[in-house]
This record gives C-alpha cells, structure tokens and sequence, in this order.
C-alpha cells in the first residue's frame, strides 16, 4: 500500500469492532478497495476472544493485539519476529499534540481535519452520508443489538483511529472518522461499508482519492481461527521486544 493510501486508511477503516465485553466469540473480515478496483489493496480478518481483539493483516504481514484492560496495544512481525507494545496512554498523547498541529496549520484540508463539521443526512433504508468541501462519507448501516453495544462499538473504532494514525507516516488526523464514529452512536448503528471520496487537494499535490472498506460479520470463530489466536499467543510470549523506531521506522512518534 502507498503511503497515501497508508496515510488515508484510518480515515476509512475503524473496521467493524463489536463490543469487548460480548461474551460471544466471532470474527470480522475486512477487505479495502481504492477507486473502481476490483481487487483489494488490503484483507483483514479481526478475531475477538475473551476480551482481546486479534487483528490480521495479510499485507505486509502484521498482527495487532488490543489489550483493553491492560491498557495496550502490541504489534507483532512474524517474518522478523519482534514485537512492540504500545500503551493508550500514549496514544492519547499522540493524539492531542496531533490535534493542536493540525490545528494551527496553514493547510486548509489539515486545519479542517483537526475540528470537521459535515452535513449530516440519513436515509430511512440507515444509509449515512457526512459531507464536507474536504472529504465526503458514505456508509450503509445496520442497526446496533443494543444502545450499549453501538457506545462500545464507538469506544474500539475511537481507539484504532488514533492508533493507525499514530503508527503510519504522513496519516491524516483521525478526527474526522471520530465524527463519523459519534454519530454511528448517536443513531445505534453500525457500518458494513464505508466509501470515502477526498476531492483533489493541491496544497497536498495529490489527486482525488476515493477508498471503500467491505466488512463481513461471523458470529462465531473457525477452528483455524482458535489455532491462530494460540499460535499468536507463543508469538507474544517469544518475540524480541523492540521499541517502535525500531519496529516501524517509517512510524510517526511525535508531532
């Protein structure tokens, strides 16, 4: 994936994170397509058990671990076999000195970026579009099983927003799909398929851009979905600890 496309992922993908505390065990297959492309630029398949959500990229090949209760993320690379932790603390560091650059930038897509303001429209059959001169989204939706469970689906997509754009160079800010994500809440829904056109930018010298995300809900784990899970497991126990400059050098560790 480009480093635009890395740059934008975040904006679009919060990906369909249930809710932690659901006793159920299920999985989430996430596919990105950019523009009229037939074939995806990047596959997830998220994996929540007992409270921990495992996500799989399949290219590059990476896995994230979210560990809500201890308070983490931990990032592994299988080809390298090395791992770093992330704690949410710092995620929310990150993120408010992300909020005041981007606020005080002198690039009009950025400085909206920082505090969006849409036109909200949604349709009776849960289609929500959120327009701006900047980005526009389009989201087909299904209702929330609960009021609870659309707050908490909020609370994960708020986190993996600020997290992706903390770990990719040149992201966009994440505080537009933090809008997108409230409003969800607001209406108790939950997102199959988001599309996101950004118009041509030439303070940004970049082209208009539009990205789809396709999610794909199995209310119940594979049996290679288990062995994964425990092999991930080993991985956490016997990977060499780095720290992030290390781990991603291309990552971002403070603005």
């Amino acid at each position: 994936m480009s480093r635009l496309r890395a740059g934008l992922f975040g904006l679009l993908v919060a990906l369909c994170w249930a809710p932690l505390s659901m006793a159920a065990d299920f999985r989430i297959e996430t596919k990105v397509f950019v523009g009229k492309d037939s074939e995806p630029v990047s596959h997830n398949e998220t994996l929540f058990q007992a409270g921990y959500v495992y996500d799989y990229l399949s290219e590059p090949q990476r896995i994230t671990v979210f560990d809500q209760v201890h308070g983490r993320f931990v990032l592994l690379d299988p080809t390298r076999k090395l791992k770093v932790e992330i704690k949410t603390d710092d995620v929310v560091v990150f993120s408010d000195r992300f909020h005041t650059w981007a606020a005080k930038s002198s690039n009009g897509f950025m400085k909206f970026a920082a505090d969006p303001e849409f036109e909200v429209k949604l349709s009776s059959d849960g289609k929500l579009t959120m327009v701006s001169p900047h980005l526009t989204y389009e989201l087909e939706t299904v209702p929330a099983e609960s009021e609870q469970s659309a707050q908490q689906y909020r609370e994960f997509s708020d986190w993996y927003a600020r997290f992706n754009a903390m770990i990719h160079l040149g992201s966009t800010p994440p505080f537009p799909r933090l809008a997108v994500n409230k409003e969800l809440a607001k209406n108790g829904l939950i997102p199959t398929q988001v599309t996101l056109t950004i118009p041509a930018q030439r303070t940004l010298g970049v082209s208009a851009v539009t990205m789809r995300s396709e999610h794909h809900v199995a209310r119940r784990l594979l049996p290679r979905d288990i062995e994964k899970i425990g092999e991930t497991a080993n991985q956490l126990a016997t990977f060499k600890s780095v720290d992030l400059a290390e781990f991603e050098p291309d990552a971002i560790s403070k603005r």
